[in-house]
């Protein structure tokens, strides 16, 4: 079987949990045997597979082209309508060929009448739509006023983290220069867009109502991006600077999740089941998070994480709580774990996605 994969995000870019999702489940595909697979991409690098750059209706064309020289047996397409354009072109002169478009993020904004009449008509050219939450299904129906014949849901998985040694620990605390008694609250990957940024305000809040009674706690922020020196300049407006830690791009971003206490995602908005989530469940730790997008199909309220509205003294409050509740904070971690193993499985969602190939 010949998979092209469209996608605007792949392998060495900015793209974030997209890009990790399809890179993820990609190697499960190539361990299928007697798939091949194509990456058609407009951001990133990759010399083994077909990078276009240019403009969006430019990237469509050429995609159009290179699916043409490829003669794919299904069609992969993600997210834009840039993305599906040049699929659905394709698909029209080569009926045999199966399509399958994935929806990665929420909507932010209503489709004009011509914008949604236009979606519409290329969404009803694939043979499925997938998701990676039910919640987004949702919204992409409510918000966009979208009606899909066939879905499916493909959540991420999740690798199993390897294994941190002492001395990367130790350099670690070294490096940033935190403090061994310190309470660390970690929270990874919310400098990349607004609705992520607003909500890493939030918890910056959050240290400052903290640190009259936990003078020792710091707040982890990791991944260089567009809102990095806003925080920032936010953290010195609250008075907080000191206790917040900027780590930018980090080769392995699992050791500041191995030493810290708590893990925290607080975006205003999401799509799917963030993997920094994931990767937190996988690691056992106690999660707080905003009760936004996909994450409620993963954290289930008092079960394996908390569950908190996005307002600064209810974040302080409840991280409060899990501070001065070792045991049922340990229990929220072990719970967390198991879920992972039954849930979030890219085996899973590969397995699926090949179904779909296979019966249409």
């Amino acid at each position: 079987m010949k998979i092209a994969l469209v996608t605007n995000y792949w392998i060495n870019s900015d793209g974030g949990g997209v890009k990790t999702y399809l890179a993820n489940l990609v190697d499960e595909f190539k361990k299928t045997n007697n798939i091949h697979i194509d990456i058609i991409f407009r951001e990133g690098k990759d010399n083994e597979n077909y990078h276009v750059s240019g403009n969006r209706l430019f990237f469509s064309a050429k995609s159009f082209y290179i699916l043409r020289r490829i003669k794919p047996d299904v069609i992969y397409s993600q997210g834009t309508w840039y993305c599906l354009f040049g699929s659905v072109l394709y698909r029209i002169l080569h009926t045999n060929t199966k399509l399958i478009h994935t929806f990665h993020t929420e909507p932010s904004n209503k489709l004009s009448f011509f914008g949604k009449v236009f979606l519409q008509l290329l969404l009803n050219r694939c043979d499925c739509i997938t998701f990676v939450s039910k919640n987004l299904k949702e919204k992409n129906e409510k918000i966009l006023g979208l009606k899909f014949k066939k879905t499916e849901v493909t959540y991420a998985g999740i690798n199993i983290p390897k294994e941190i040694t002492g001395a990367e620990i130790h350099y670690f605390y070294r490096h940033f220069n935190i403090k061994e008694d310190s309470i660390i609250l970690l929270a990874h990957g919310l400098t990349s867009f607004k609705y992520k940024a607003e909500g890493a305000k939030l918890l910056i809040k959050s240290i400052k109502i903290l640190k009259n009674n936990y003078p020792n706690i710091v707040l982890i922020l990791t991944k260089e991006g567009p809102f990095s020196n806003q925080l920032k300049n936010f953290s010195i407006s609250e008075g907080v600077y000191e206790s917040v830690i900027f780590t930018g791009n980090l080769e392995n971003p699992n050791i500041p999740l191995k030493i810290c206490n708590l893990y925290t995602h607080t975006p205003l908005i999401e799509g799917g089941v963030s993997l920094s989530i994931l990767e937190a469940m996988a690691m056992g730790k106690p999660i707080l998070a905003t009760s936004v997008g996909g994450i409620p199909e993963a954290i289930e309220n008092g079960v394996n994480g908390l569950l908190v509205q996005p307002d600064p003294d209810v974040i302080a409050q409840k991280i409060i709580y899990l501070l001065e509740n070792d045991e049922f904070a340990f229990k929220l971690g072990q719970n967390a774990q198991k879920t992972v193993k039954e849930k979030f499985d890219w085996r899973t969602s590969a397995d699926i996605f090949l179904e779909l190939c296979l019966l249409g």
